[in-house]
């Protein structure tokens, strides 16, 4: 199982402090249950482990804490997902999909308020 971190795909993050794919792809400070809503429409194998923290984040905030264990591979190493088929791949997937969610859009009018 692969781990993912929010801190992964924050495009308010630098690649020192944990962001993993470029910032152009990234999106402004995902959750762990948002990566894990948008694995979940995959049908992919995942886990929400909402306790735990990126050893490089400082300031540990609420909505930082948690991780993903995603399983990406069958037991022979093949890929699960006809088109996901690395960790790198699924990162800028799910960092292009955490805007459509309807969390986000629901957001987005209290803090234009």
């Amino acid at each position: 199982m692969e781990l993912y971190l929010p801190s992964y795909i924050n495009s308010n993050r630098s690649i020192k402090r944990g962001r993993r794919i470029p910032k152009g792809a990234a999106v402004e400070n995902p959750t762990s249950q948002e990566i894990g809503d948008v694995v979940k429409s995959l049908g992919l194998k995942y886990e929400v482990q909402p306790k735990k923290h990126y050893t490089r984040e400082l300031d540990r905030e609420r909505w930082q804490l948690g991780r993903v264990k995603v399983e990406l591979l069958d037991g022979e190493g093949l890929p699960i997902h006809e088109t996901l088929k690395s960790k790198g791949e699924l990162m800028q997937y799910v960092a292009t999909m955490i805007p459509k969610l309807k969390s986000r859009s629901a957001k987005a009018p209290e803090q234009q308020a």
